[in-house]
């Protein structure tokens, strides 16, 4: 039990999985998930971070490669926030924790009880770092808080970072979330891959595939996804190395396909060695006429020079717009310091819609 600032009784309890969103047991998840929409579009000013219950769902039950535990605040028989908990299972140090509660019920003290809970579940779980996040509006008013690395900032008076420096947080990085608008012409997505291509020269191939990946690929895709926890710009944050194999991406494929999701893959391929040089993921969930997001974006470091990053993002957006025409828009986060990155997607078109306070704490 926690007393709440207004000194009402909150309760914390697991949240109850059901089998389908249209079981009689799934109240539970649906109420959680609309406070997650509700959190997101306060805290982001827009609908970009809608959670779909059926993903979400799927989601929670993919626990071979990660622990994922939810935890619903009560305040009687109501529920009054969320708190997402989560593990890579071949790590031993870092945890991260998701705290959501509606914006009229923020300030009572639930925030900081589920704050407490993830503490006390990375304790439980041996884990001695904690990392949270925090996403704020693009035109958020006021003093900045700005990054370690000295590029990007978040507001210094919004709730969400006040709370987080309250339990000892200290921010570690900013991403920028950015968008790219498929009303706008692809003409130019085009011209800048016929200029990498020929930059680039006959020791790279391009390749693209809906998910499942290509047997040939594989290995070498799940080489390269591994590398995305230690080879992208971290700032003060510390991410631990992720094995990833063939069987490992099977077992997301068929989790997204589960889901009712699409996955595609634009990736470049080191002719010489076979080897996977470059990839960008794009997916999007059961409504596709909704915003999809990019997930990875990585060259790896002993290919980088041949703009290989602005091939794998032009051929994946053309590719993606043929495959997916109703879906408008596309969502991506990269680090402020990734300036390479953030140089491709300004100079196809992706402009910046918020900002995302990366956070830990050493426990």
């Amino acid at each position: 039990m926690f007393d709440t600032f207004d000194t009402l009784p909150l309760r914390i309890d697991a949240l109850p999985i059901p089998v389908a969103i249209d079981a009689p047991d799934a109240v539970g998840l649906l109420a959680a998930a609309d406070i997650i929409t509700a959190s997101g579009r306060h805290d982001s000013g827009t609908d970009l971070f809608d959670v779909e219950p059926a993903e979400w769902l799927a989601a929670l039950r993919a626990t071979e490669y990660t622990v994922r535990e939810a935890r619903i605040a009560r305040d009687g028989d109501r529920i009054a926030g969320v708190l997402l908990f989560e593990y890579q299972r071949d790590g031993d140090k870092n945890a991260s924790a998701g705290v959501f509660v509606r914006p009229e019920d923020r300030g009572r003290g639930i925030e900081d009880a589920l704050l407490d809970e993830a503490e006390r579940l990375a304790h439980e779980h041996g884990r001695s770092v904690l990392h949270s996040w925090n996403l704020t509006r693009a035109d958020h008013p006021g003093e900045r808080l700005v990054s370690p690395t000295g590029i990007g900032s978040i507001p210094s008076d919004a709730d969400t970072t006040r709370l987080l420096q309250r339990h000892g947080y200290t921010l570690g990085q900013v991403e920028r979330v950015s968008m790219f608008d498929f009303a706008a012409s692809l003409g130019h997505a085009q011209r800048m891959l016929d200029a990498a291509l020929a930059k680039a020269g006959g020791d790279y191939r391009p390749v693209w595939w809906q998910s499942p990946a290509p047997d040939e690929h594989v290995d070498g895709y799940a080489y390269a996804v591994s590398r995305m926890a230690t080879d992208v710009p971290s700032g003060e944050l510390e991410w631990e190395e992720e094995t990833w194999d063939a069987a490992r991406i099977r077992y997301r494929e068929k989790l997204k396909a589960d889901a009712g999701q699409i996955m595609a893959v634009a990736a470049v391929v080191h002719v010489p060695t076979g080897a996977i040089a470059a990839f960008n993921e794009l997916v999007i969930g059961r409504d596709r006429g909704r915003r999809a997001e990019n997930y990875g974006t990585l060259v790896l470091p002993e290919h980088r020079g041949h703009r290989l990053g602005t091939i794998v993002k032009c051929l994946g957006l053309i590719r993606w717009h043929e495959l997916v025409p109703a879906s408008p828009s596309v969502m991506t986060f990269n680090a402020e310091e990734n300036r390479y990155m953030l140089d491709v997607n300004e100079a196809v078109g992706f402009r910046p819609v918020g900002a995302s306070g990366e956070w830990k704490k050493e426990l």
